[in-house]
């Protein structure tokens, strides 16, 4: 039987309110089996804010893995099984890297090469900025903004505390409001 993974979230590349303002997770698998993924968590874009997005309104998630690249005899490759296969964008690295701002290729290469899921995810977040996410995830999942909400509590636990406080904060001043009209 094939072990499945145990996610784990390990950072945000996105916005501190990746709900409003779209998030990247990373994800790294607890059990050590598969490779690093990356979620982007992209807002409706109707509307500027909660108030204003019409009923209905749904988030969009792409996840993908962040293969760990290599390079060697001047090929980079997303392939560890024909590393002498180049990655599909490796031929417009350096436009992306530009697209970027990193001031040279080698240096975006790196961070594709990197060990760290968290470096990689930074380089691919760059990829899919210049190509689109629809070339990493063809399948996007939508969410409402209660799910969109859920997933972003995963790494942000504080959240919901801070949501049950405003509410308790806002109804129990409009109760203490009201006694006092009496």
């Amino acid at each position: 039987m094939t072990q499945q993974p145990t996610w784990k979230c390990i950072a945000n590349l996105g916005d501190a309110d990746p709900v409003e303002h779209g998030g990247a997770f990373v994800y790294v698998d607890a059990t050590g089996v598969y490779d690093a993924e990356l979620e982007l968590l992209e807002p409706p874009v109707e509307g500027s804010g909660r108030g204003e997005r019409r009923r209905g309104a749904r988030w969009t998630v792409h996840r993908f893995t962040l293969e760990p690249c290599t390079y060697a005899h001047g090929v980079l490759s997303d392939n560890s099984f024909h590393p002498r296969n180049p990655a599909w964008f490796a031929d417009s690295l350096e436009e992306v890297s530009a697209y970027a701002g990193y001031s040279c290729e080698s240096n975006f290469r790196d961070l594709l090469c990197s060990d760290s899921p968290i470096v990689r995810a930074t380089a691919y977040r760059d990829i899919v900025g210049y190509f689109g996410a629809h070339e990493f995830d063809s399948y996007p999942r939508q969410l409402t903004e209660t799910e969109a909400s859920a997933l972003a509590d995963q790494f942000y636990p504080e959240r919901e505390a801070q949501r049950h406080r405003a509410w308790y904060l806002r109804n129990t001043k409009t109760i203490r409001r009201n006694s006092y009209d009496e």
